[in-house]
């Protein structure tokens, strides 16, 4: 069973904490469900273990979730072209049942008005039904993303769910959810471990068009990165209730973390995070950028310098970038086996 949590806090919980139950044996049989055995007993950065967790997650969400779900996003555009994972992203969402019409997709757009980037965009999205997003032209900071996505979750619906999502983050959710929810679903939640997909050769590649090849195959090894490498928090809350067992609104403190005070119990599960793709190059250059505007940015600042000198390497061939020996060397044993893991 889920377990409760009486007081949230930021940053969230860690792996090693409130973690719920799986049900071992095979994975049941559900016309909803796909796939077993996601990595959620690691063990620590100084002692991976790669254990078995059965399981089993969910292809969509349940009917009664999915349409009452409130999704919030801010996207990056560019003027030269569109996000080549944003069309892949879109897909998961809407395949997972969440009622994107509804959703507040903000899009980040400084000084791309008319561009080929910004028209793509603006398509991709109409043809999930979102015909209206947000346009932000100034100077973005993540307290600034934090505002807009509580601003939009204290007007939805108490009895609604919310969602706060990144545009490389693809969240999954475990079929002891629909249990849950049937036994009682005040205050219930799902907390996301995040494992960073990388290319089989460590590469840096583009992102194919929806269609050709699936992402979890152009990025298959499963990696912890985030946490292990550079000490970043890999717990996301991937589903919230917009009110909390005592009816208290839910309120985000930063991206991944909530004010204190809530009662909320939760499950955990694993989601996937593209973050190692040719556009993520450019994407963390403009970060760097961004960032070094605003003082009470300068950690990130760091961060993201970290992640563009240490991490990123251009290829011997010189064609495009890939992750960097060092690191390979360092961090290597933070990935799976390629072979262990079925989906």
């Amino acid at each position: 069973p889920a377990r409760a949590m009486f007081d949230s806090f930021a940053p969230a919980p860690s792996i090693h904490t409130k973690r719920v139950n799986h049900t071992h044996g095979p994975c049941p049989v559900t016309i909803r469900s796909r796939g077993c055995q996601w990595p959620l007993r690691v063990g620590s950065c100084a002692k991976p273990s790669w254990r078995h967790a059965q399981g089993c997650e969910l292809r969509r969400l349940p009917d009664a979730v999915a349409e009452s779900t409130h999704l919030f996003a801010m996207l990056a555009v560019v003027q030269s072209a569109i996000d080549p994972l944003l069309p892949h992203w879109l897909q998961h969402y809407a395949s997972l049942g969440v009622n994107l019409t509804i959703a507040r997709i903000v899009l980040h757009a400084p000084r791309c008005d008319g561009s080929r980037g910004l028209n793509q965009t603006l398509a991709a999205l109409r043809l999930h039904g979102v015909t209206r997003p947000r346009i932000f032209i100034d100077t973005w900071s993540s307290s600034i993303k934090t505002d807009l996505a509580n601003d939009y979750f204290r007007k939805v619906p108490a009895n609604a769910y919310i969602m706060r999502v990144d545009s490389d983050e693809f969240f999954s959710f475990p079929c002891e959810l629909l249990g849950e929810l049937a036994r009682d679903p005040r205050g219930l939640a799902v907390l996301g471990m995040m494992f960073d997909r990388v290319a089989e050769d460590w590469s840096m590649p583009a992102v194919t068009p929806i269609g050709t090849r699936p992402l979890s195959a152009q990025y298959p090894r499963r990696c912890r990165f985030t946490l292990c490498a550079w000490e970043e928090n890999e717990d996301k809350w991937m589903l919230l209730p917009a009110r909390d067992a005592d009816g208290k609104r839910v309120r985000f403190h930063s991206s991944a973390a909530l004010f204190k005070g809530l009662k909320l119990r939760y499950l955990r599960w694993a989601f996937a995070h593209y973050r190692f793709t040719e556009a993520a190059v450019a994407l963390t250059m403009r970060k760097i950028k961004e960032y070094s505007q605003q003082k009470h940015e300068q950690s990130r600042v760091g961060h993201y310098t970290y992640l563009s000198e240490e991490f990123f390497a251009r290829k011997h061939s010189g064609d495009g970038h890939e992750i960097s020996g060092r690191m390979r060397y360092t961090y290597g044993n933070q990935c799976m086996p390629l072979n262990m893991f079925r989906i």
